[in-house]
């Protein structure tokens, strides 16, 4: 993802988190650890996948629908900020 289009993360996943905070504040070795919990918590059989768009509404609207329609106890999303559909993962 380059400069013009940064990405946004939300999530209610408690162990990534850090995620959410600015680059400067998160040293490499904890950014390595967490990717990695990230990409087995994205392959595990329990986590489902789901497309969202945000097209003329906001991104927290997008994702409480992405909740309700498939009634998502945990959610991770990643998305640039100029785009108007994204890739949401989900467990329920």
């Amino acid at each position: 993802m380059n400069s013009m289009n940064p990405r946004i993360t939300k999530t209610n996943v408690k162990q990534f988190k850090p995620l959410l905070l600015p680059e400067s504040k998160l040293p490499f070795g904890q950014k390595i650890e967490i990717f990695k919990a990230l990409k087995d918590w994205k392959q595990d059989p329990q986590t489902k996948r789901a497309w969202a768009s945000q097209k003329r509404k906001s991104l927290a609207s997008a994702l409480k629908e992405v909740r309700d329609l498939y009634d998502a106890k945990q959610y991770y999303a990643e998305l640039g900020k100029n785009d108007d559909s994204f890739e949401v993962f989900y467990r329920t």
